[in-house]
């Protein structure tokens, strides 16, 4: 028997299994997550990055037969979360720093959607204080995203990164979350059997995964909804547990960074090298200014500060020489000075009295003085600005009474009088 061309398609005739494959083909079709060793460019950081591929909504308004089953396979299978924060707390660049993929971020679109199978609110302790300058007002406004279950461990990572922007975050913020939302937002005279089932305690142990095994050291958690009792507050207790309670594990890990950077620097792979030493500087930052600092400090033997202000002070060293060294290409320069200036200010803030505990004043070495000085005057010299010339001298002469003699300084100090003359 022939089919006409006229005789339309009967959807509902075929098995469920291939109507649910249709539906996930439809509505479940996103881009694979995103490369985290992919380069990224400082213009992608003031972005989302999109989680969108093709996705066509068309087959949820047909009939309410399909309609419902559409709409189920979405919601189980994508597992929405819809993230949202109060202005002051930095989540967007956070998300955006690792390229954390968003289905939307448009506030009303986000606000219309009931399908979300859990909900994250970021609120904050203190009061905010608004920064003087337009970009850190722009990443600290308030955020309203919907984001992928799949995608909620690069979210807490993210999360995590927080004390790294902001003094004493975990400390401050406050992390509530909801489980099973879309339960209470389900239209009336809807059948909510499918989805009570669905938040079964195995799928809410799931859904709740990344969170318990990521975030760790923020004592301002709730989880609630529709959620196990003793779930939840296993949750909680997990979350708010210090990430870092080991001191002697913490100078090891940090020790082992710094070696494995210089390895891979005398293999001449500079840059592998400099991310090691940039990704080490950057958890000391964290541990630093997290909620679990004053346990470390308290409870470590006289050692520990000491020794991780040292191997602090070396890091922050060696990534300013390998940035300086890429400021010799000029299509590098730019980008490589700004690194480079940040490095060996971090340097010098961390010898500020008190800066690792009260009554604590790390002393490097003379020579390694010198490096610090020596390296700042190369820096101002490759930067070039107009009128910087005495400040890159300053820092010379500084360097050469350190280590008086030495022929690389003496010729840095060359470098600069004759930039000085050319000047004048």
């Amino acid at each position: 028997m022939t089919s006409s061309p006229n005789t339309p398609f009967r959807f509902r005739d075929l098995p469920p299994e291939i109507r649910n494959k249709v539906y996930r083909t439809l509505l479940c079709t996103f881009k694979p997550r995103p490369d985290p060793e992919t380069p990224k460019k400082i213009e992608t950081l003031l972005h989302y990055e999109s989680a969108h591929d093709e996705i066509d909504t068309a087959i949820l308004r047909t009939n309410k037969t399909t309609y419902r089953e559409a709409y189920d396979v979405m919601i189980k299978t994508n597992r929405f979360v819809k993230v949202t924060s109060v202005r002051g707390l930095p989540v967007r660049l956070l998300l955006q720093s690792l390229w954390c993929p968003v289905v939307t971020s448009d506030k009303s679109a986000v606000e219309r959607f009931r399908g979300h199978v859990l909900a994250i609110h970021l609120d904050c302790a203190a009061p905010y204080r608004p920064s003087p300058t337009n970009y850190h007002r722009m990443i600290s406004e308030p955020c309203t995203l919907l984001i992928l279950c799949r995608d909620l461990d690069i979210f807490c990572n993210a999360i995590m990164d927080g004390d790294a922007h902001v003094r004493s975050f975990s400390e401050t913020v406050r992390i509530n979350i909801n489980v099973g939302p879309v339960l209470d937002n389900l239209v009336s005279g809807r059948d909510p059997t499918s989805f009570e089932e669905f938040f079964s305690t195995t799928n809410q142990k799931k859904l709740l995964a990344p969170l318990r095994s990521i975030l760790r050291g923020f004592k301002s958690i709730k989880v609630q909804g529709h959620v196990d009792h003793d779930l939840a507050r296993t949750v909680q207790m997990e979350i708010e547990q210090d990430q870092w309670s080991d001191p002697q594990q913490i100078l090891a890990d940090f020790a082992s960074a710094k070696e494995k950077g210089y390895t891979l620097f005398q293999q001449r792979k500079f840059g592998y090298g400099c991310l090691v030493w940039q990704d080490a500087a950057v958890d000391i930052d964290k541990i630093r200014a997290s909620s679990s600092w004053p346990n470390l400090v308290k409870h470590a033997n006289e050692n520990f500060v000491p020794q991780l202000a040292a191997l602090y002070f070396l890091i922050r060293l060696n990534i300013a020489h390998i940035k300086i060294t890429e400021m010799q290409d000029l299509r590098q320069r730019y980008t490589a000075g700004i690194m480079a200036e940040d490095a060996l200010k971090s340097a010098t803030q961390s010898l500020q009295q008190d800066y690792w505990k009260e009554g604590f004043k790390h002393r490097p070495s003379v020579q390694h003085l010198a490096k610090l000085r020596y390296r700042f005057a190369m820096c101002i010299r490759l930067e070039g600005e107009p009128g910087s010339e005495d400040q890159a001298l300053r820092h010379i002469e500084k360097a050469l009474q350190f280590q008086p003699g030495d022929p690389a300084i003496l010729k840095e100090k060359d470098n600069i009088m004759a930039w000085i003359q050319r000047g004048s």
